[in-house]
């Protein structure tokens, strides 16, 4: 096969991975491929004006678009928004509990009111 159809091969079947919503986010264990992830640091050499860049990369990883390597910080930085959103939520949640609590005792005393009432009734009722 020619370099350039591999590339263009390679290309058509990560695109069709990340539609079927392979995609990660934030800080995974697993690539696609079923394979657990390690954290490296590239080489000086690699990105010199970055030395020692982290990387959560696929234990098979091949440029060839099948396995996944992502960037430590931004994996990081997706991890913080996935966890922000949760906490968000429960703070939502615990809120509406409160608003539920408050709800209850008034729901509470106004049937404690219902039954004097009902009782005073019957007590007119029964003289």
């Amino acid at each position: 096969m020619d370099p350039s159809d591999e590339r263009r091969d390679m290309k058509a079947r990560k695109a069709h991975y990340d539609s079927l919503h392979f995609v990660m986010q934030g800080i995974q264990e697993r690539c696609v491929c079923g394979q657990r992830l390690l954290r490296e640091r590239a080489p000086a050499d690699v990105f010199d004006y970055l030395p020692g860049k982290r990387f959560f990369t696929c234990k098979d990883y091949k440029d060839d678009g099948m396995h996944y390597r992502q960037p430590w910080v931004c994996a990081v930085e997706e991890e913080l928004g996935i966890m922000k959103r949760r906490v968000e939520k429960c703070e939502e949640h615990q809120s509406l509990v409160v608003k539920l609590e408050v709800d209850n005792q008034e729901l509470k005393a106004e049937v404690e009111m219902l039954i004097a009432r009902v009782s005073e009734l019957e007590r007119w009722r029964s003289s």
